[in-house]
């Protein structure tokens, strides 16, 4: 009997008689096992949970975040931009409860947009517009988006302006170094795109593609052995991956060991 009145108390939620906030207490959880299970690369699973989650509570903003996170790593980027489109619609239901819900699905909004193609100046407004609130927790993410978004229109001073935007949000943000850096290059400034991925891997030492970058770099200016210094971290860091292989066959060019 106190199970068949739970069960029927549990379906008055879901049938809308509660508030946006005793049904948040039915979505949120079903949404968090989701997004374990994206992680885990269950996306059957994590489509389940967010089924269960939208029933319970199709005004939770959360639920189609994980749907647009899903959507994207899928490759159906209509669906996920979509979702990450009622994910902004409804963003100001959880109020405080996720500050800065409104911005990061703008953000998931944005990368979705670089993803596809096409709509590139879209994709910087809805990252600015991230990047503008103050509840948004990492602006130097949208603006390092922005920079490479620029960088691939071959817009380099706006890629290097949007470079330096996220790195005055956070001077610790490794790829928005290694953005700059490409943008240096191509405006013919090895210095500074020296000094721009030499502080990318200061903070983050595990990054693949800056060692790459840097150690090309090196070897055109003739410096070979910090070259293959750098070359050998990437064989370290990527192994037989494509950067790791590209290392070991540069590394034997310049007759260095690996």
């Amino acid at each position: 009997m106190k199970k068949t009145i739970c069960f029927l108390g549990i379906m008055a939620l879901i049938a809308g008689c509660a508030s946006f906030e005793q049904k948040r207490a039915l979505s949120k959880p079903m949404v968090s096992l989701a997004m374990s299970k994206i992680q885990e690369d269950n996306v059957q699973g994590a489509l389940v949970e967010l089924r269960k989650a939208k029933d319970a509570n199709p005004g939770d903003p959360e639920v189609y975040m994980g749907y647009a996170l899903v959507y994207r790593q899928t490759g159906d980027y209509d669906k996920a931009l979509e979702n990450a489109e009622m994910a902004i619609a409804y963003a100001d239901n959880v109020g405080l409860d996720h500050p800065g819900m409104k911005s990061d699905a703008r953000f998931m909004k944005g990368t979705i947009l670089m993803l596809r193609g096409g709509k590139e100046e879209e994709a910087v407004k809805i990252f600015r517009a991230a990047a503008d609130d103050e509840l948004y927790s990492h602006p130097e993410m949208a603006y390092s988006n922005i920079s490479a978004i620029y960088y691939g229109l071959k817009r380099y001073p706006e890629a290097i302006q949007a470079a330096q935007q996220a790195l005055n949000k956070d001077s610790r943000y490794a790829p928005a170094w290694r953005n700059l850096a490409l943008a240096y290059q191509q405006e013919g400034n090895e210095d500074e795109a020296i000094k721009a991925l030499d502080n990318a891997i200061t903070h983050y030492n595990g990054y693949t593609e800056a060692h790459w970058d840097l150690a090309q770099i090196l070897v055109r200016r003739g410096q070979t052995a910090e070259a293959v210094s750098h070359l050998n971290e990437v064989v370290r860091l990527d192994g037989n991956g494509p950067f790791g292989l590209k290392a070991q066959e540069r590394l034997e060019d310049l007759g260095a060991s690996h």
